[in-house]
């Protein structure tokens, strides 16, 4: 009897029953994937690692050839277990060349963007992989790429590039494409390309040039290797552990951590539309239930009933999403796992299909739980159609006599929903929850793309950054004064052009420093601006260092060394030890958060470790754009980007990659809003037949009946919409702000485009759920006027 009272209930009930059956796959898909991907991304980035070798610590330093105090260091330290010595050669903007490029027939200059270098494929440490996470192999001849240079020269396989080396010169076929785990990420500013052990000993075995030496460690004590090592102040270019090397994925991190919490979030969705369309069922049923208590069967056996239609659908939804969630995994995945790879996935069945077992349990639990009002229906209901003939409450909360121009559609609407809240409280609900997916990832997307967002990395803002192909020139100059030569005769041209200018540039050195303890100190990179008459860089506490003596520190970097404003904090040099006063604290996304700034007139005693691209401030109403074109003509033989362009150079392509993002999230948004509302406009049209049939026979048009079903559902959107935008401000600070914090941005603004925000996107969501709205209203031709009848 069970079966055959099944068999004609799904035949009955078809679209609610293919509706429930969709939202049941869904939370199967989601769940199985959002917990596959949540153990897949958390090991992701230990997974590559370890694949890679990377090891617990790193040094480069610059060699002459034979040998250098740290590889003396490392052979005699008793806590190093292993370590390696590996030979790079850092290339000069005339040391390679863009020989044949498909993309771009006429280029032939390569822009290297960072520090680059040309070094032998690793197969102990640091080892690299091609894109489907296979070990590197080249053939002599053969180049490999990584990801973020190959994209910013477009280049792919096929491609050749020459390369010089003293006397001697090679040309190089691009083979592949390759993901470097330790150097490959943006907020490494060291970048690799990769040649056949061969090829590189006959590039770099003429001629006299300088070494550079990767030196890889790992010990059996980090603290006590970490002492020594500190304690003989070598020289180095850096210098890098482990657990920095993961936190450069931290971009990818925030893309994974935003799919996450979206998963999570289409999980409860789902979850609150199984029980309300469960408990639209039970109301739509009164009748039936009414009945069968009237005929003697027991409220056990109306639940068995309920019980198996549920089991059925729980069923057939978690067999069909489990199979999709492997797809739908490998989509999320595809788009937080650009740097990444991911550990065999045939690994993780078993947890996809334990998932799918517990959505069909917790339906099954929801659905016992919501048939719990099977006991408050009664014979009398069904006599008497659902109602048991008393009512106290008034049902009309808005006065149509003070209403006289309102519409009659809007009208009926708005009174609906004011007087039955509850009805609706799930719709706002998800309404709601789709709401806040579009608009917390939304706020990472305007916060990265701002122009504003080059302050959190504690530099100037600028019109264009320029490139002038002298870095390494800059960095062995003494004084500066190449760099300070070159920023003069910038700015004279510019002003013989019409453009007046301040022009100036950002150095780094790298030099040991400490607070109380010598012993405790730090090697972080010290940032000092060349050029400019007057600083203006963004401080928590505390002012801009301003005399020779003073200096401002992160709020990472002072927690460390447990200083604070007026304390001191000495420099390490070879052959003396410099004190300077902490005038301020300021925060940074620079260097993980770590770091000092110096002022302009403060003296370092060291080489330069790095100079950024030179930076130019125009005093002019055109755009960005505009100026870039005007300095383009002026220096044809440099290169110039925006500050935007340059921001997603030195960041990579995060910005786009959460654009997809977030158009993935706006169509899974809605598709969820129309099927709600197709279900809604169901339940509501089969609840309010009667009252249909009683307008149409009162002389209402089959338009003002579609308007009031459809109005009503846009009230509920608009209101929802509302409080996603209210409750996103203070939810995006514990979601969204962390993930900058992590960087060392510890007290980020983030930023918001209100037309996007407030008008683009809540139009497009009332747009579509308008648009199903209406649609599914259409239904209500069918409502004969002799259903008028039901009515109380």
């Amino acid at each position: 009897m069970l079966l055959h009272i099944l068999k004609k209930d799904l035949k009955r009930k078809r679209t609610m029953n293919i509706i429930l059956f969709l939202f049941i796959t869904m939370a199967a898909a989601f769940l199985a994937s959002s917990v596959s991907n949540l153990i897949t991304i958390t090991g992701a980035v230990e997974h590559l690692l370890d694949m890679a070798k990377t090891p617990d610590f790193l040094t480069i330093v610059l060699s002459e050839g034979e040998g250098t105090p740290v590889e003396e260091f490392l052979k005699n330290c008793e806590y190093v277990t292993e370590y390696e010595a590996i030979d790079i050669y850092v290339l000069q903007d005339s040391d390679i060349e863009i020989v044949k490029c498909a993309k771009e027939p006429d280029k032939h200059k390569y822009d290297r963007g960072n520090i680059v270098s040309v070094a032998p494929v690793p197969h102990n440490f640091l080892k690299v992989f091609d894109m489907e996470g296979e070990p590197l192999t080249l053939n002599p001849g053969e180049i490999a790429l990584p990801k973020l240079q190959a994209e910013s020269n477009n280049l792919q396989p096929g491609d050749i590039l020459k390369i010089t080396c003293g006397s001697r010169e090679t040309e190089f076929t691009v083979k592949t494409i390759v993901k470097d785990p330790v150097f490959g990420t943006n907020l490494m500013g060291f970048k690799r390309l990769f040649i056949t052990p061969e090829d590189y000993e006959y590039l770099t075995g003429e001629g006299e040039h300088v070494h550079t030496m990767i030196y890889t460690v790992n010990y059996r004590d980090e603290k006590a290797f970490l002492k020594e090592y500190k304690k003989n102040n070598f020289q180095v270019i850096s210098s890098v552990d482990k657990a920095l090397v993961k936190m450069c994925y931290v971009f990818d991190m925030l893309i994974a951590g935003i799919l996450i919490v979206v998963s999570i979030c289409l999980i409860l969705i789902s979850f609150l539309i199984l029980r309300f369309t469960i408990v639209f069922t039970l109301q739509e049923d009164y009748k039936e239930i009414g009945i069968m208590k009237a005929i003697g069967i027991r409220d056990i056996s109306i639940k068995g009933i309920y019980l198996l239609k549920y089991l059925a659908i729980a069923f057939l939804g978690a067999a069909a999403g489990f199979f999709i969630s492997f797809p739908f995994e490998n989509v999320l995945l595809t788009i937080a796992m650009q740097n990444l790879i991911a550990d065999d996935m045939q690994k993780k069945a078993g947890v996809n299909l334990l998932c799918a077992v517990a959505i069909v349990m917790i339906v099954i639990l929801f659905c016992y739980c919501s048939t719990g009002k099977v006991k408050r229906f009664t014979a009398m209901e069904a006599i008497r159609s659902g109602s048991n003939g008393e009512r106290y409450a008034v049902k009309s909360l808005i006065k149509l006599h003070r209403r006289k121009r309102m519409n009659t559609s809007f009208y009926l609407a708005c009174n609906d929903v004011a007087a039955h809240p509850k009805r609706y409280l799930v719709l706002a609900m998800i309404f709601c929850i789709g709401t806040l997916l579009i608009l917390l990832p939304l706020k990472a997307v305007h916060t990265l793309k701002d122009k504003s967002i080059i302050r959190t990395f504690n530099l100037q803002s600028s019109s264009v950054f320029i490139d002038t192909g002298k870095l390494e020139k800059y960095m062995t100059d003494e004084n500066n004064e190449l760099l300070t030569a070159d920023l003069n005769e910038i700015k004279q041209e510019l002003k013989k052009n019409g453009l007046i200018a301040e022009v100036w540039a950002e150095t780094n050195y790298r030099v040991s420093c400490y607070g109380d303890e010598p012993e405790e100190n730090v090697s972080y990179f010290t940032m000092q601006q060349v050029g400019k008459e007057e600083d203006d860089y963004d401080v928590l506490e505390g002012k801009v260092p301003v005399l020779p003596n003073e200096v401002m520190i992160t709020e990472k970097t002072a927690e460390e060394l447990s200083v604070g404003i007026g304390d001191s904090v000495c420099y390490q040099y070879e052959d003396k030890t410099e004190e300077f006063i902490v005038t301020g604290i300021f925060q940074s996304m620079m260097n993980m958060g770590n770091g000092f700034r110096i002022g302009k007139n403060a003296k370092m005693h060291a080489p330069l470790s790095g100079v950024f691209d030179i930076q130019a401030k125009i005093e002019s109403e055109l755009s960005d754009e505009d100026i870039k074109e005007k300095i383009q003509e002026i220096f044809p033989e440099y290169q110039i980007e925006t500050s935007r362009e340059w921001m997603d150079d030195m960041i990579g392509d995060i910005s786009g990659a959460l654009d997809r993002l977030e158009l993935f999230i706006l169509g899974i948004v809605l598709g969820i809003n129309v099927l709600i509302t197709m279900l809604t406009m169901k339940t509501l049209i089969a609840r309010e037949r009667g009252e249909i049939a009683m307008l149409k026979s009162i002389g209402f048009s089959d338009r003002s009946i579609k308007g009031w079903q459809s109005i009503r559902i846009l009230i509920v959107l608009c209101f929802s919409i509302l409080w996603g935008t209210l409750l996103s401000a203070p939810l995006a600070k514990v979601t969204i702000a962390p993930m900058f914090a992590i960087m060392g941005a510890t007290s980020i603004e983030l930023i918001t485009k209100p037309m996007e925000v407030y008008v683009v996107y809540p139009l497009i969501m009332l747009i579509v759920t308008g648009i199903a709205a209406y649609l599914c209203a259409s239904e209500i031709r069918k409502v004969d006027l002799k259903e008028i009848n039901t009515l109380e």
